[in-house]
C-alpha cells in the first residue's frame, strides 16, 4: 500500500490547558506525529524564517516544502520531538498562533493537501482563573486578558469563515461535561481525522492535563474575584460567544446586531468592544495582505 502523504495539523487556542489537554488527546494516536509549543517570539521567528527561506530556495515541489516545514517542527521542538514515520498528520500545538493563519497558509500551499487546524476553546472565566495561578502569567489585569481571548476568539471566527471546511473546535467544556469523553469526541475530531482506537496507546479516558494549574503548582487556583467575574459577564461580546458555545453559563442573550454594533458608551466596556472591532478588522488585513 502507497504511504499516504501526511497533512499539517496546527492546534492552537488561548487555553494553554486546553490546547495541552487536546495535544494529549491526538498525540495518544500512531498517526498523529505532534510537536510541542513553538511558543513566544522564538515560534514567531521560526514561522518567519520558514516563509522567507522557502521563498529564498525556490522550492516549488509540495512534497520537498512539506518535509522542510516538518524537519523544522521537529528540530525545534522543545524536549524530546516526536518522530512518527507513518503518520498522516504533522504539525505541533502552540497557544495562540492561530494569529499565524496567513503564514500557514503560505507555508502548506498545496491545494489539495491544505492544513488543517484546531482551534481550542475554553470559556474565559476558567481560563482567567488558570492564568492567574501561574507564575509566568502576563496579564497585569482581567481587562487585558479579555482583550487577547477576545482577539483570539475573533482571528478563529475568520478562519472559520475563509476555510470552514479545514477548521475543528476543541471544546474543553464540553469534553467534561459529557458522560463519556469518546461521545464527544468521537464526531468533533477522531472522525474528522481519521482516528481509530486502534490507534490509540491507552484509553482516553486515562489521559490527563500535565499542564494543568494543578500539575504546575500543586494546588488548585484559587475562584476569581467576583468583580472580575461581572466584568467578564456583562462584556456583549463574551455573552455572545458564550450563548453559541457555552449556553449552560446562563449568561444573559447579547443584543441583537451585536456583531458590529458602535460602542457610544465610554470607559472598560466600550474598549473592549472596540478591542474586540479591531480584532476581527486586523484578522482580515492579515489575510488580505500581499504574500
Amino acid at each position: 500500500m502507497a504511504q499516504i502523504e501526511p497533512r499539517p495539523l496546527i492546534v492552537c487556542g488561548m487555553g494553554r490547558s486546553g490546547t495541552r489537554m487536546c495535544a494529549n488527546i491526538l498525540r495518544n494516536s500512531s498517526l498523529v506525529e505532534l510537536q510541542g509549543e513553538l511558543g513566544g517570539p522564538a515560534g514567531t521567528r521560526l514561522l518567519a524564517w520558514l516563509e522567507a527561506a522557502l521563498a529564498q530556495r525556490r522550492i516549488e515541489d509540495f512534497d520537498t516544502r512539506y518535509d522542510f516545514v516538518r524537519r523544522a517542527f521537529r528540530l525545534s521542538a522543545p524536549g524530546r520531538p516526536s518522530d512518527r514515520p507513518h503518520a498522516i498528520w504533522f504539525g505541533h500545538k502552540t497557544p495562540r498562533h492561530e494569529r499565524h493563519f496567513r503564514r500557514y497558509e503560505t507555508l502548506f500551499d498545496n491545494p489539495e493537501n491544505r492544513p488543517v487546524y484546531v482551534y481550542c476553546l475554553r470559556n474565559p472565566f476558567d481560563v482567567w482563573r488558570s492564568y492567574q495561578a501561574m507564575p509566568w502569567n502576563k496579564f497585569r489585569d482581567v481587562d487585558t486578558f479579555l482583550e487577547a481571548w477576545l482577539r483570539s476568539v475573533a482571528v478563529y471566527e475568520l478562519i472559520a469563515e475563509r476555510a470552514p471546511d479545514r477548521v475543528l473546535v476543541f471544546n474543553l467544556d464540553r469534553m467534561l461535561r459529557a458522560a463519556d469523553w469518546r461521545d464527544y469526541l468521537e464526531p468533533t475530531l477522531f472522525q474528522p481525522l481519521g482516528l481509530s482506537g486502534e490507534t490509540f496507546s491507552r484509553p482516553v479516558i486515562t489521559l490527563r492535563n500535565s499542564n494543568s494549574s494543578l500539575n504546575k503548582t500543586g494546588a488548585r487556583p484559587d475562584p476569581i474575584s467576583e468583580a472580575d467575574r461581572r466584568a467578564i459577564a456583562r462584556q456583549p461580546e463574551v455573552r455572545r460567544i458564550a450563548a453559541e458555545h457555552f449556553p449552560w453559563l446562563g449568561l444573559p442573550p447579547p443584543p441583537p446586531g451585536l456583531i458590529r454594533r458602535d460602542a457610544k458608551k465610554s470607559g472598560r466596556m466600550a474598549r473592549l468592544r472596540r478591542t474586540a472591532v479591531r480584532a476581527w478588522r486586523q484578522a482580515r488585513r492579515e489575510w488580505n495582505r500581499p504574500r
